[in-house]
C-alpha cells in the first residue's frame, strides 16, 4: 500500500471482469463442469453432503436456467451455479454464482448474479497474470478448486502460496469480524484508532517504517502466530528514537515556584536533539524560577508500597 511506502502497479477490482467471468461460467456449463442447483444453503452445508439431485441435468437446461438467473427471472436463494469438483476437505461442488437483487457499488444494477470468492479468485489472478497468489492458511483448502478451475478453462494458472495469519492480542484483525463491528456500530469505521488496520495505525501516527520493520522482524511462516501490541509499539519507539527530535510537553501542568532558584534571571540549558546522537545538534530549553510539571508527578502524601 502507499501507506507502507509501496506504490501499487495498478489498482483493480473483481467487478472489472464480470463480463469475462460470466463468459467463462457459460463455457464451464457447456463442458459439463457446472450446473444450476436448487438446494438451499443449509442443504449444502457441512462435509460430505449428499450430491445435488440436479448435478446431472442436461447442458441446455443449465444454460437456460443460468440465463434466467442473469435476467432476474429466478428469486434469491432459489438457484445457484455450482462447479463439479470435490474440495480437499470433502466439500462437494462449491458455488460459483448466486442471485442477489442488490445494486453493486461499481456496476450499479447491471448484474443480479454475482460470482463467489471460490470462482472469482483464481480467474482474476489469471487475467492479471499474477505469478504467485499469496493468502493465509485458511484458504489452503481452496487450492484444489483454484487449480482445477484454471485447468478446466485451459487458461494460465498462477501458483497459490499460503502463509500463517498474524493475530494481535486484545483486538481482531479479521476483515469479516471488523466489518461486523462496524455494522453493529461498536467501532466507527476501518480507521477507528482502537483497531489495528493500516488506516487505523496511520490515524494514530504509527510511522510506516516502524510497521515495515515489525513485519520484517516477524518474517513469513506457515504457522499461525499471535503477538502483543507492545511489540509493535516497541518498533515505533525504536524508529522514533532515531528520527524524532526531542521535545518536551506537559499534558496536565502543575505550576511550581522554586524559591531558592540560584539565578537572577532565566537561563538557557542546552539539551541534545537526539540523546544517542549528539552530533545531530542541540536546542535550548529556558529554565526559570517558575516551572510546570505533570500533575501526576506530585503528591503530598506518599502512596503505600
Amino acid at each position: 500500500t502507499i501507506l507502507l511506502g509501496y506504490t501499487p502497479y495498478k489498482i483493480t477490482h473483481s467487478s472489472d471482469y464480470f463480463d469475462q467471468l460470466y463468459t467463462w461460467a457459460i463455457e464451464l456449463i457447456k463442458k459439463g463442469l457446472a450446473y444450476v442447483c436448487h438446494q438451499t444453503a443449509d442443504e449444502m452445508k457441512g462435509f460430505n453432503p449428499q450430491p445435488s439431485p440436479w448435478r446431472d441435468r442436461p447442458v441446455e437446461e443449465n444454460l437456460q436456467l443460468f440465463e434466467d438467473m442473469k435476467n432476474g427471472k429466478i428469486d434469491e436463494g432459489a438457484a445457484t451455479l455450482r462447479m463439479k469438483i470435490t474440495l480437499e476437505e470433502g466439500k462437494l461442488d462449491p458455488v460459483a454464482y448466486r442471485v442477489r437483487f442488490t445494486p453493486h457499488h461499481r456496476t450499479g444494477d447491471k448484474w443480479c448474479i454475482y460470482p463467489t470468492y471460490d470462482y472469482t479468485h483464481c480467474l482474476c489472478d489469471s487475467i492479471e497474470h499474477i505469478t504467485h497468489s499469496l493468502c493465509t492458511k485458511e484458504f489452503q483448502s481452496r487450492r484444489s478448486s483454484y487449480y482445477w478451475l484454471c485447468n478446466a478453462l485451459n487458461i494460465y494458472c498462477p501458483v497459490q502460496w499460503e502463509y500463517g495469519r498474524l493475530n494481535v492480542n486484545y483486538t481482531v484483525v479479521s476483515k469479516r469480524k471488523i466489518a461486523k463491528l462496524i455494522d453493529e456500530q461498536v467501532v466507527k469505521d476501518w480507521d477507528d484508532p482502537r483497531l489495528f488496520t493500516l488506516t487505523a495505525l496511520r490515524r494514530r501516527g504509527f510511522p510506516s517504517e516502524a510497521v515495515n520493520n515489525f513485519c520484517a522482524q516477524l518474517g513469513v511462516t506457515g504457522s499461525q502466530s499471535t503477538v502483543d501490541p507492545s511489540m509493535l509499539e516497541a518498533f515505533v519507539r525504536d524508529y522514533l528514537n532515531n528520527t524524532a527530535p526531542r521535545r518536551m510537553v506537559v499534558l496536565e501542568p502543575l505550576k511550581i515556584t522554586i524559591e531558592n532558584f540560584p539565578h537572577s534571571k532565566p537561563i538557557a540549558v542546552s539539551v541534545p536533539n537526539f540523546p544517542s546522537k549528539p552530533e545531530l545538534g542541540n536546542h535550548d530549553v529556558i529554565l526559570n524560577r517558575t516551572i510546570y510539571i505533570e500533575k501526576s508527578d506530585f503528591m503530598e502524601v506518599r502512596s503505600k508500597g
